[in-house]
């Protein structure tokens, strides 16, 4: 975020479209809180920022002198929009000014989160979990949909406290495992007992050694310890 004159006219080369903001001609003063609500303002008419995104922008410094503009103000971004961007504000007066104002974006979601450091390899225990609020623009991978769908999964790399848990950081199936094999044959459940042969999240599909049989089927991993085969 920093101010400084124009000494000659803007490239064109700036990304996203231009929108005109325009201020009453009498008050062509702007003082720093007047820019910042102004380039709030802005970025709710914008379509790079999608609905339900929340902007945390960060204020101009209440030390800088009022900005003198006889013309309407001109808002764009500079540069690319992702968790974050930079809005460019410009004055196109006889005495040309600009300034740059940084703006990050989040989209809250529910979230299961971790309530302390859980190391990897750990298994996955009610006290471990909660539900809370999270950015959605953070988090990698898959969101757990709940703390009780993944109670006895395997932590595959180590967690903070209050990290978002995606199914990536798991595994619900894990090789060596001993799982139940499940699946309809002629309008009947079979279930039987099988051993992972790798590594799973909810919907892989994964090589399952029977343990009866010995032969090695193909199934997809439905919870933690389950998968289920076609016959």
């Amino acid at each position: 975020m920093y101010d400084k004159f124009l000494k000659y006219p803007l490239c064109s080369t700036l990304i996203a479209s231009t929108f005109f903001t325009v201020f009453s001609l009498q008050a062509a003063s702007f003082s720093p809180a007047q820019l910042t609500a102004a380039t709030a303002d802005w970025l709710k008419q914008q379509d790079e920022v999608p609905d339900g995104t929340q902007s945390q922008i960060a204020p101009l410094d209440q030390r800088l002198a009022s900005k003198e503009c006889d013309q309407p103000l001109l808002f764009n971004f500079a540069g690319p929009v992702n968790n974050q961007a930079t809005v460019h504000i410009r004055c196109q007066s006889p005495q040309p000014w600009q300034l740059f104002v940084s703006v990050r974006f989040s989209q809250q979601t529910d979230a299961v989160l971790s309530l302390r450091n859980i190391p990897s390899g750990s298994l996955i225990t009610a006290d471990m979990l909660t539900t809370g609020q999270a950015d959605l623009r953070l988090a990698r991978g898959s969101l757990v949909q709940s703390p009780v769908s993944v109670l006895g999964a395997r932590v595959k790399r180590s967690l903070s406290a209050g990290q978002v848990v995606t199914l990536q950081d798991l595994c619900l199936v894990c090789k060596g495992d001993i799982v139940t094999i499940s699946g309809l044959n002629n309008g009947l459940e079979v279930k039987t007992a099988g051993i992972a042969q790798m590594d799973g999240i909810l919907g892989d599909q994964i090589r399952v050694s029977n343990r009866q049989s010995n032969r090695i089927v193909v199934a997809e991993v439905v919870a933690v310890k389950k998968v289920a085969i076609k016959f």
